[in-house]
């Protein structure tokens, strides 16, 4: 077995390390705060009443145009 006392080998072990455990929180999704899902929550629902007050209007401006 190597003599790991040798070549600064717990160094470049710990410098690993730390390096992988950077680049493993860089690859993490950060979870949304609960303001961030409101918004969205809200959003969505806004966007879904628009989508259904458009295809309500649609019908009406077909139904003059007769």
């Amino acid at each position: 077995m190597t003599d790991q006392t040798k070549w600064g080998i717990p160094l470049v072990q710990s410098e690993n390390k730390a390096r992988m455990h950077e680049e493993k929180k860089k690859k993490e999704i950060p979870s949304p705060t609960l303001d961030e899902l409101k918004v969205s929550h809200h959003n969505h629902l806004v966007d879904s009443a628009t989508g259904i007050l458009k295809e309500q209007l649609e019908r009406i401006k077909k139904g003059l145009g007769d």
